[in-house]
């Protein structure tokens, strides 16, 4: 069929139009976009100034229902301030869809957002228009409610917080000089941040929260994985409370420059140089290159050794918790108690109650945890490379690792015998000779860093209660969650005295030689430690009318963050609390780290006097 030659020209005349308008229009919108370009980067820092109101709005009122007990004018307030939020965030993500020269790509990122912004328009016209039956559908269609749909933005909102603060983290990690200034620092700004979460009314069942100085020794005891407690954690907190105990336990037996670093490692993929040069000291890594491989070995296997332990307390809890929920919580809390080496139980005797006291299952899960925790990565890593891989097979363990795996053997041996022996007819009376042997066993291991007890540890003899002190005083190994002088400090000097003793000049470990400057550092360590010990128990002697033996088990128990008490540390005073924990916070960081942190340093000389003896006998 042919068309007339009229309506050929008309068709062409129309397209070429057609054309021309396009042109013109994309032309007049192309001058719309750089407008728009130029105005995106002029209110970019505005929009940034008001998204972090916005995000310290949505904390506060996600926190302030839960920490406090609001009256219905203050409930009224609240529900305002979150209408606010939806409009706030509403209008932002508006406003910065339009004026965004590329909104593809924006939608494209920002999907999720621009979910909660259709949901929030809904939710603002359904407040408004009293209860629209198209939208009280999408609501149930959705399957949430108004307060599920709130808190679900105001967690969105709080999580864009934290991910800001993560990726801050590399710039904050390129300019430290100190990486031990940066520790202490980074310990010291988690106890704050505890203390004051731990004085708001909703953390206790009493809704009147902690006083200043006992919520910075819980703060404190937490975040330095020691245990000990002025309040029943399993009575006195809420489940709000519990669970901010925990988190401080997880972020302070990791490290959480350590676990946001992890977390960083998701969002943008690597590290530059010098963030690597800090994170390599933070994790106890000699090799810069293979700092973020060590910290996520670090990480992983905390969460894989936590998650396997939550299960065998979840099956060996079956018949003490009915309820799931409550064994589950139990199981959490435990496990990540337990491999911290922190020692808080949501039990008022810890693990000295009939149910658990004398249950193989408990105490021996109890005890891994524990070993695994305090043996330090560096070992269980070059253990599990050793028996996976197998082009590791044939190689020998490094020295450090035979050392803590030799040293802690025996330390658990002696620990578990001497035990054995100076309580045998006191807090062993009564039990099977495999009850004794378990529950000697399980005082071993847990005096030395976690602070679980399944014994009364007040009605402990003199004799079994010293053995206990020295246990605590050593510890744990290095690059762990276990405090003390630590288990390669102890051999190193117990060698010293050996070789001394022999007239050898030199060390010599394994067949390997060791220099004179670990020596000279496990040394110094000791000495540190029982100086700061002295002090300490010399200052609380003169502040608490308490027994000798008490006060200097609890000193050392605070300093090795044990968390082992004969019973009075809830009778402290103010300055006795104070004391106590400025020791946790030294034994956790370190008494040779805090004045490495904050010392000057001096150049290595590039000569040497003559050498000339001095009479030592």
């Amino acid at each position: 069929m042919r068309f007339p030659y009229r309506w050929k020209t008309k068709w062409l005349e129309l397209l070429i139009k057609l054309r021309r308008f396009r042109k013109k229009t994309n032309l007049r919108l192309q001058f719309i976009q750089d407008d728009l370009f130029d105005i995106d980067e002029v209110l970019r820092p505005y929009f940034r100034a008001f998204s972090a109101l916005l995000m310290v709005f949505a904390t506060f009122s996600l926190l302030i229902p839960v920490s406090f007990h609001l009256s219905e004018e203050h409930l009224r307030l609240n529900n305002k301030i979150e209408v606010g939020l939806l409009i706030g965030f509403l209008a932002s993500s508006v406003v910065k869809l339009i004026i965004t020269s590329d909104r593809k790509n924006y939608l494209r990122k920002r999907w999720f957002e621009m979910v909660f912004s259709v949901f929030s328009f809904f939710f603002l016209i359904d407040n408004a228009i009293s209860k629209v039956p198209v939208f009280e559908f999408l609501f149930s269609v959705s399957g949430s409610t108004e307060s599920h749909f709130l808190r679900i933005l105001k967690g969105y909102l709080i999580l864009i917080v934290i991910i800001k603060a993560v990726q801050y983290l590399p710039e904050l990690l390129s300019r430290q000089s100190n990486s031990a200034r940066f520790m202490v620092n980074s310990f010291l700004f988690l106890i704050t941040a505890g203390t004051i979460l731990l004085m708001l009314p909703g953390t206790t069942v009493d809704n009147q929260g902690l006083d200043f100085i006992d919520a910075l020794f819980t703060a404190t005891s937490a975040v330095c994985v020691t245990g000990l407690i002025v309040v029943d954690t399993a009575t006195h907190f809420t489940l709000y409370g519990q669970v901010i105990i925990l988190s401080l336990i997880q972020l302070g037996g990791l490290g959480i420059i350590t676990f946001a670093t992890f977390i960083l490692l998701f969002i943008s993929g690597g590290l530059g140089v010098r963030q690597l040069s800090t994170l390599k000291d933070l994790v106890s890594e000699d090799n810069t290159s293979l700092a973020v491989n060590t910290l996520k070995r670090i990480v992983g296997f905390t969460l894989f050794a936590e998650i396997i332990g939550m299960g065998l307390y979840y099956i060996f809890w079956t018949t003490e918790f009915p309820d799931n929920g409550q064994r589950l919580l139990f199981s959490v809390f435990h496990s990540i108690s337990a491999f911290c080496n922190a020692g808080f139980s949501l039990f008022t005797n810890s693990l000295a109650d009939s149910q658990n006291a004398l249950n193989p299952g408990i105490n021996l899960t109890t005890v891994v945890l524990i070993v695994l925790g305090g043996l330090g990565f560096t070992v269980e890593w070059e253990l599990i490379h050793r028996y996976t891989n197998k082009k590791y097979r044939r190689r020998k363990l490094s020295v450090h690792s035979k050392l803590v795996l030799v040293t802690t053997a025996s330390l658990i041996a002696f620990g578990m015998g001497s035990y054995l022996i100076l309580e045998w007819n006191n807090t062993l009376q009564g039990m099977s000779v495999i009850d004794k042997l378990m529950v000697s066993l399980f005082q071993s291991v847990t005096t030395r860093t976690a602070g679980f007890n399944s014994v009364d540890i007040g009605s402990i003899g003199i004799p079994a209660t010293l053995v206990i002190i020295s246990l605590m005083v050593i510890g744990g190994s290095p690059a762990s969650t276990a405090g003390g002088v630590k288990t390669t400090t102890f051999a190193i000097l117990f060698r010293s005295i050996i070789m001394t003793i022999r007239g050898n000049d030199r060390m010599e470990i394994y067949k390997r030689t060791i220099p004179n400057t670990i020596i000279f550092r496990a040394i110094t360590v000791l000495l540190l430690a029982g100086s700061f010990i002295a002090v300490s128990t010399i200052l609380l002697s003169i502040f608490e009318d308490q027994s000798f033996i008490d006060l200097l088990f609890e000193e050392v128990s605070a300093i090795a963050t044990v968390g082992l008490s004969r019973g009075i540390t809830s009778e402290l005073s103010s300055w006795g609390k104070a004391i106590i924990t400025l020791s946790m916070f030294m034994g956790r960081v370190g008494v040779l780290t805090f004045m490495v942190a904050f010392a000057k340093r001096v150049d290595i000389q590039k000569y040497q006097y003559p050498e000339e003896n001095i009479m030592v006998s």
